[in-house]
C-alpha cells in the first residue's frame, strides 16, 4: 500500500499521539491518494478524527496555460490528468502535496 508512507509521515509529525482530538490535513487534488482514502486509513489506524480540505491544482503547460488541471480519471493507484487547453501533460506547480495543518488535543 503506497499510502502507508503518507500515513506514517503524518502520524510521526504529531507530538502527543494519545491526546489527539482531531487533525486537519490539506490534500492537493493531484496527490497520489484521494483525500477520502487518506482520511479513512488514518482514522482506522489511529482512531483520530481527521478533517481534510482538498486543495485545487495549479499547473503550467508548454502551451502557455496556467491553472487547474483537467482530471480525467482517478482510481486507487491511478491519476490521469491533462491540460484543459491543449490536452497534453502539464507540469504541476501546486496540488500534489499532503500537509498536516493543525492538531487539536483534548
Amino acid at each position: 500500500m503506497h499510502e502507508t508512507a503518507f500515513i506514517k509521515d503524518i502520524i510521526e509529525q504529531v507530538k502527543d499521539k494519545q491526546d489527539v482530538d482531531y487533525i486537519e490535513l490539506e490534500v492537493g487534488e493531484l496527490a497520489s491518494i484521494s483525500p477520502e482514502h487518506l482520511k479513512e486509513h488514518i482514522e482506522a489506524i489511529t482512531g483520530w478524527n481527521v478533517v481534510v480540505k482538498e486543495m485545487p491544482s495549479n499547473v503550467k503547460c508548454s502551451c502557455g496555460y496556467i491553472g487547474r488541471a483537467n482530471i480525467k480519471e482517478r482510481a486507487h493507484d491511478v491519476l490521469i490528468y491533462n491540460c484543459p487547453n491543449c490536452g497534453s501533460l502539464p507540469n504541476y506547480a501546486e496540488g500534489h502535496e499532503i500537509k498536516l495543518k493543525r492538531v487539536v488535543y483534548h
